[in-house]
């Protein structure tokens, strides 16, 4: 790792499948680092695998660390209750931990809200005073802006839709990585196949899109957003169900609810790194 003298933050994106890392200053990614996660790993053996990957990032010139977890969080603790994809990584004093390990000041905060904060400081975005935040991969998380202030609930919970019952199982099950598992195909695969103009494939996404514009119609009910962004490694097959998830939304929602909602995609993969960032400047290094 480089010397730096220029203070930064290191920001960690955990997903279900993978740990990306960055060292962020002023904005901008100066390192960068991305790996596979084993998520049948024990309690301590993930803590220990967490810390070694952030380990290299750290200097004398690390202002601290944020972390972006995907499942309930105690903010105000930086305690880990649950995570679904990483089953034996439950109840775990993150924010001690990080911070004993490295002497630095750390934050911890849900994965969606990282990603919703990092689209809502985003110059395209920064104009919306209530947006939506949904993230598509191995599972499904949402974060919310409510006039222009990231609403997280006590646990990090606040917008999690993906949870909500629907058909034989929760609304993940239908709009995440977890409709392909289920169907027992390929998502990647498919996702190429659509490219390529397969009607099957076109037709696997198409109704992705109609599962995925029944969640958001709930979510655009109870908040009455001006934009709704996905984002997540789902999200870049957005082009193959985004016109089923407009029609339908358009079909579901008051006309003049619908014409008002904005509904925009991303895939810059590295959003919710910019959005713990954003976080640690202001629930940090702006309260010292």
């Amino acid at each position: 790792m480089t010397i730096i003298n220029t203070p930064y933050v290191t920001c960690v994106d955990l997903g279900g499948t993978k740990l990306a890392i960055a060292n962020i200053q002023n904005g901008e990614i100066i390192a960068f680092h991305q790996v596979p996660i084993c998520a049948d790993l024990s309690k301590d053996d993930f803590n220990a695998f967490l810390i070694s990957e952030i380990t290299p990032f750290i200097t004398n010139a690390c202002q601290g660390i944020c972390i972006g977890v995907p499942g309930l969080v105690e903010t105000g603790t930086g305690f880990v209750i649950e995570v679904l994809n990483i089953p034996n990584w439950q109840n775990v004093e993150l924010k001690t931990l990080i911070e004993s390990t490295f002497k630095l000041p750390a934050l911890i905060h849900n994965d969606a809200n990282c990603f919703t904060y990092g689209i809502y400081n985003n110059a395209k975005y920064c104009h919306f005073d209530n947006l939506v935040g949904v993230t598509l991969g191995t599972g499904l998380g949402a974060g919310l802006i409510l006039n222009s202030r990231l609403y997280t609930g006590k646990q990090s919970a606040a917008g999690e839709f993906g949870s909500f019952p629907y058909l034989d199982g929760i609304i993940e099950d239908y709009c995440s990585g977890q409709f392909f598992k289920r169907q027992g195909i390929d998502g990647l695969a498919t996702f190429q196949l659509a490219e390529a103009g397969d009607n099957s494939a076109l037709a696997i996404f198409a109704e992705l899109g109609e599962h995925l514009s029944n969640a958001i119609v709930q979510v655009v009910q109870a908040f009455n957003p001006e934009a709704i962004v996905f984002g997540g490694s789902v999200s870049k097959s957005a082009p193959f169900f985004i016109d089923t998830l407009q029609t339908t939304l358009q079909n579901k929602l008051p006309p003049s609810v619908f014409n008002a909602l904005q509904i925009h995609y991303t895939q810059d993969t590295k959003t919710a790194l910019f959005g713990a960032y954003y976080l640690f400047q202001v629930e940090v290094i702006s309260c010292d």
